[in-house]
Formats: structure tokens, C-alpha cells, sequence
């Protein structure tokens, strides 16, 4: 067992801490771990002097296990995640140890006056951002506004509570895999993941502040929302294959029609059909100017029938046509 004890009130010594215990040869913001312990790396960015970033990326080689230690400072800290974690509340401590049950990826928010011991155990893969929000970031706001100070603390209590049914928007969702599992074709550099760290912290600002402590926010069944990311993972495996249509995916997510598809497009912003198209005409894009193929071959593929249809479609989505020589 590995065991890092450390806590998030200065983001220049957990780095040193983490570099020094790790990595002690880097000089970057990305520290990565030894082989033996596990494959990947720790990241840890300063969006202000108050805003800290923090982003893992790893599997897990060995147990692990992290005691961040409580601080008299009432910091928020915003954990995303699409990993499980089983968390228990005790008197003055979470505990939380990793769970191979499936999640779509969900968000807690924690005060950092509460400590928390993490067992991360060998083979997990952890996929995590969290920002840290400094008291001194935040106090400010909710002096001049109870309202917004009651609604935090009702964030931070529910999202404990029920953490099974907190789950990821879709904006939330693309901006975490952006943060955590960036595109290698992309520049990445500092602002790369300052600049969607902001965005991150945007929604959850946005979630809080049409929050109404008198009703639950909380209402969502997790169940169906794990049904519809199985539902959109069968559309991206059979993408060669004809939209089965609606009705047949709602019974395959046992759930009703209406209801499936209202929850389907709440989660990826498009209906499902947009989504199928969607997929369709990345992946072709891929086929075409990653893999060489021809526009023949990429719509034997795909099941495209209509050249003239796909090269429409193919142009309104990227501002390119399929067969230009790049």
C-alpha cells in the first residue's frame, strides 16, 4: 500500500509534495508516477491565486491509499469524476474506496474544513478533475447574498447524499474528457486546460444558482441514466449498421418511449438519431483523412446508399467536402 497524506490548502506545496514523493527529476505541472505504483500522471494547474485545478489520469499498479487532511478554511473543493467511489460520512471524515461498478460520471462537492481517506486499489483506472475554491474566492459572494450561501451549503450536503444521482451534464461531460483525456492532435499547453477548467467551474456556478432548497434536485433515476450511455455506447459500436429507431431503444433501456427519449437528449443534447448521424459522420471523417481510405469504402462502411446525401451532410458538419485533398 502507497499512502500520500497531504491537504489542498496551498496548490504550490501539494505539487512540490506530490513531484517530491513521485517524480522528483520533473519540472512540469504534470507529475507522473512510477511504474510500479501506476500508469499515468497527476496534474496541477493555478487558474488564479484562489482557483485550483487538479486533474488524475492513471491506473492504478499497486493499492493506494490518500488522506487528505481537514483545514479551518471553509474551501470548496468540486470533485468530477467517471469513476465509482462507495463513500461513507463519519464524524469528522469520508471515507471512500473505489468501486468497479459501472458510473456515467457524476460530481460531488466537499468542504475542505471535512477530511477524507481514499483507497484506491490496484487495477483501477481513475479519471478525475476537481477544482478547489478557496475561502477567500467565495466568502465574498455569499456576504452579500444568504440565499447563495444556503443554496452551497445544500450542494455540498445533497451531493453527498445522493451521489449516485448527481450525475454529469453533457456540457459537463465533454469539457471533463477535454480536461482529463485530451485530443494528442491538440496544442496542450497551460491555457489549454485553464481555459476549460473556467468553462467547468461556468456550469457548476449555473447548477447552483437555479438551485431551489426547497425542492430535490436530486430526482433523477441513475439506473436509467446508466441505461442511456449503455443505449449511446451500442449506437457508436454499430455504427455500420441502420438506425434501429427509437422505439427498440427505449425497450432496450427498459424504459418508455417518451421518457427515454427526453432523457436522451438532456444528456447528450441531441435526439437520438442526431447522435447515430453524428457519430456516423465523425467516424468517417476519421476513415478519411486519418486512415486514407476512399469515400467508396468509407460508405460500404458505414451503410451510406446516397453519395450526394452524404457529402451534404459531410459539408454541414465540418465545412469541408469528404473528397478535398488536404
Amino acid at each position: 500500500m502507497h499512502k500520500y497524506i497531504f491537504d489542498f490548502s496551498d496548490i504550490d506545496k501539494l505539487r512540490n509534495y506530490f513531484r517530491g514523493q513521485l517524480d522528483p527529476d520533473s519540472v512540469s505541472d504534470r507529475i507522473y508516477f512510477p511504474s510500479e505504483i501506476a500508469d499515468g500522471y497527476l496534474s496541477y494547474y493555478k487558474i488564479s491565486p484562489e482557483v485550483f485545478l487538479l486533474v488524475n489520469n492513471y491506473k492504478a499498479n499497486a493499492d493506494i491509499e490518500y488522506i487528505r487532511r481537514p483545514i479551518n478554511e471553509k474551501d470548496i473543493i468540486l470533485h468530477f469524476r467517471k469513476y465509482a467511489l462507495d463513500h461513507q460520512i463519519e464524524k469528522d471524515q469520508i471515507i471512500s474506496r473505489y468501486s468497479d461498478s459501472y458510473t456515467p460520471g457524476n460530481m460531488r462537492c466537499m468542504d475542505a474544513q471535512q477530511g477524507e481517506q481514499v483507497f484506491i486499489t490496484k487495477g483501477a483506472e481513475v479519471r478525475s478533475t476537481m477544482i478547489v475554491l478557496k475561502s477567500s474566492y467565495t466568502k465574498p459572494y455569499f456576504m452579500k447574498s444568504n440565499d447563495m450561501a444556503e443554496k452551497m451549503d445544500s450542494y455540498i450536503r445533497y451531493s453527498h447524499q445522493y451521489i449516485h444521482k448527481f450525475y454529469l451534464s453533457y456540457k459537463q461531460s465533454n469539457l471533463f474528457d477535454q480536461i482529463v483525456q485530451p485530443r494528442t492532435h491538440k496544442v496542450e499547453n497551460y491555457l489549454y486546460f485553464i481555459a476549460r477548467g473556467i468553462r467547468l467551474l461556468e456550469t457548476f456556478w449555473k447548477d447552483v444558482l437555479k438551485w431551489e432548497t426547497e425542492s430535490n434536485p436530486f430526482n433523477i433515476n441513475s439506473n436509467q441514466v446508466g441505461s442511456i450511455y449503455k443505449v449511446s455506447n451500442y449506437l457508436k459500436r454499430n455504427l455500420h449498421e441502420p438506425f434501429i429507431g427509437v422505439d427498440q431503444l427505449s425497450t432496450m433501456a427498459h424504459m418508455s418511449r417518451t421518457n427515454f427519449f427526453n432523457m436522451f437528449k438532456e444528456i447528450h443534447n441531441q435526439t437520438p438519431l442526431e447522435f447515430f448521424n453524428n457519430k456516423k459522420l465523425e467516424s468517417s471523417y476519421n476513415m478519411i483523412f486519418s486512415e486514407g481510405l476512399s469515400i467508396k469504402e468509407v460508405m460500404d462502411s458505414l451503410n451510406y446508399s446516397n453519395s450526394s446525401k452524404f457529402r451534404k451532410a459531410f459539408f454541414n458538419k465540418f465545412d469541408i467536402y469528404p473528397d478535398i485533398v488536404l
